[in-house]
């Protein structure tokens, strides 16, 4: 079924089955609930849920708040500081231009950041976090995790039984580990934990989480690199 807001501020619900819903402009609340859906919110600062099934959402421009559900979704916020979660499912959440937040929620998923100073968290399940330009926050969260920082100065956030994640861009001086879940007593005591393998950089942050450095020297590691409370 087809459905279109106008201007104003609309409600507009789906169906059980595959739906194409538009909000065009205003403050639109927009459910697609069952079904493969297609869902814009146009204009305006929009809330879209998902629902059940494998849906394709767009914020467009606004400040929006995105839920994907159930299902193999992928979302774009589009302009706007947007707040996405992907709910269960393999979702791919792309942030695009703006402050914003995405969470991946439960299963292995693809996350990124796009422009500006945005927030990322995995999860559950292996994901790929790749916070694009600006300074950005990035977690993986639970399970084995890829991490990519992009342009900008980084800080990639861990925490107990986070996995073992791997930090493909880090850039010592610049990007920074926030290790403050582990109550480490100084930056050195974090370096005692920490091991070369081949040309990467692995450290045992302990309580069932690791992060390799790739191409990083131990050498080059410093106080500055790491956040402690």
């Amino acid at each position: 079924m087809h459905i279109d807001g106008d201007a104003g501020g609309n409600v507009l619900r789906g169906t059980g089955a595959f739906d194409r819903v538009r909000g065009f402009g205003g403050n639109d609340t927009i459910f697609g609930r069952g079904g493969d859906d297609r869902l814009l919110g146009g204009s305006g600062h929009d809330e879209i849920e998902g629902g059940s099934g494998d849906d394709r959402i767009k914020g467009g421009t606004g400040n929006d708040e995105i839920e994907g559900g159930s299902g193999d979704d992928r979302i774009y916020g589009g302009d706007g500081d947007d707040e996405i979660d992907g709910g269960s499912g393999r979702d791919r959440l792309s942030g695009g231009v703006g402050r914003d937040e995405l969470d991946g929620d439960r299963g292995d998923d693809r996350l990124f950041g796009g422009a500006g100073d945005d927030e990322l968290d995995g999860g559950e399940g292996s994901d790929r976090l790749v916070g694009g330009a600006g300074d950005d926050r990035i977690d993986g969260g639970e399970g084995d995790d890829v991490l990519v920082g992009g342009a900008g100065a980084d800080v990639f956030e861990f925490d107990d039984f986070g996995g073992a994640d791997v930090i493909e861009d880090f850039e010592p001086g610049l990007d920074r580990l926030d290790v403050e879940e582990f109550d480490f007593a100084s930056a050195a005591a974090v370096l005692e934990r920490a091991t070369r393998s081949g040309d990467d950089v692995i450290l045992d942050l302990g309580e069932g989480t690791a992060v390799t450095l790739l191409g990083v020297r131990l050498g080059d590691l410093g106080a500055s690199d790491f956040i402690l409370t």
